[in-house]
C-alpha cells in the first residue's frame, strides 16, 4: 500500500500554498475528477474497512475502452481474525467473474460467471445499469457527478506517496450523485445507502487524483474506503478465467450475494 496522506513539517498547510476560496477548490476538484477519468487507465490499492468486522486490503485496476475492471484483496481479516482468502472480481464488458477464495459457501475453487445486464431486485438494477452503460467510466458521466460534491474546501498540502499534493475534503449527496449517472435514486437508510459521504480527494500537480477516501458513520453502517493511484494511462492486463475453471451462478445464489 502506499503510505498515508501526511501533513506538511508544520502541522498545517504549506506557507507557500496559496489560499483558495470555496469556488476555487470547487473548481479544482471538479476539474481533477474529470480529467482523471478521462485517462483510458488506471490502477493502484485498496483498503476496506467496514464494521468494525472487515478489514481488505488489495489492488484495484480500469480500463475504459474496452471496459475492464478489477480488485482483488490481497491481505483479509474478518472479526479481528486473519484469513488467508484472495477473492477477486473480474469485470470485462457486460460479464463479471467472481472468485470467493473460500470465502462464498460450495463455490469451491471455480470462478462464478455473472451475467450483469439483467440482474436481479433493485440493488442489482442500479448495478446493470451502471456497470453495462459504460457510464461508471464515462469521463462525461463523472463530470455530472461532479457537481454532488457539496462543501468542497481546500485543506492545504501533504504527501501521498512521496508526492506533494493538495487536500480537498468535501460531502456527496448520493441521492444527487445517482441522479447524475442516471441511476435509479435509493432511499437513504442505514441498510442501503446513507444520505451523504465524507469524501477526501488528494489531486497532484498535474491536477490528477491520487487518493479518494470515502467515509461513513451514519447508522449501524459504518465504513471507511480508500482508493489510491499508481498510474495512469499504463497498459491493464486482466486474463478472464479458464472456461473450465468458469461456473454460471445459479439465480438463487445471485439474489444471496446482491442481499435481495
Amino acid at each position: 500500500m502506499s503510505p498515508e496522506p501526511t501533513e506538511s513539517p508544520s502541522g498545517s498547510e504549506n506557507p507557500s500554498a496559496s489560499p483558495t476560496t470555496t469556488a476555487e477548490a470547487s473548481a479544482a476538484l471538479k476539474d481533477a475528477l474529470t480529467k482523471s477519468a478521462e485517462a483510458n487507465t488506471a490502477s493502484g490499492t485498496m483498503h476496506l474497512s467496514a464494521n468494525g468486522k472487515i478489514d481488505a486490503r488489495g489492488t484495484w485496476a480500469r480500463q475504459n475502452k474496452p471496459n475492464v475492471l478489477t480488485a482483488k484483496v490481497s491481505t483479509l481479516t474478518l472479526n479481528g481474525k486473519p484469513n488467508s482468502a484472495q477473492p477477486q472480481v473480474i469485470v470485462s464488458g457486460d460479464t463479471a467473474y467472481v472468485n470467493g477464495d473460500g470465502l462464498i459457501p460450495n463455490q469451491g475453487n471455480t470462478w462464478w460467471q455473472v451475467p450483469l445486464n439483467n440482474l436481479p431486485g433493485e440493488r442489482g438494477k442500479m448495478i446493470s445499469d451502471l456497470v453495462t452503460s459504460g457510464r461508471l467510466q464515462d469521463p462525461a458521466t463523472i463530470k455530472q457527478i461532479s457537481s454532488a460534491y457539496k462543501d468542497i474546501e481546500n485543506e492545504g498540502q501533504e504527501q501521498v506517496g512521496g508526492q506533494t499534493v493538495t487536500h480537498y475534503s468535501s460531502t456527496l449527496d448520493t441521492q444527487e450523485a445517482a441522479q447524475a449517472a442516471g441511476l435509479p435514486i435509493p432511499s437513504p437508510s442505514p441498510a442501503n445507502m446513507p444520505k451523504t459521504l465524507r469524501v477526501d480527494t488528494w489531486v497532484d500537480s498535474t491536477g490528477m487524483v491520487k487518493r479518494q477516501q470515502f467515509r461513513n458513520a451514519e447508522g449501524g453502517q459504518p465504513f471507511n474506503l480508500n482508493l489510491t493511484v499508481k498510474d495512469y494511462n499504463k497498459p491493464v492486463t486482466v486474463q478472464t478465467p479458464p472456461a473450465g475453471q468458469v461456473k454460471e451462478v445459479d439465480p438463487q445464489t445471485l439474489k444471496n450475494l446482491l442481499g435481495e
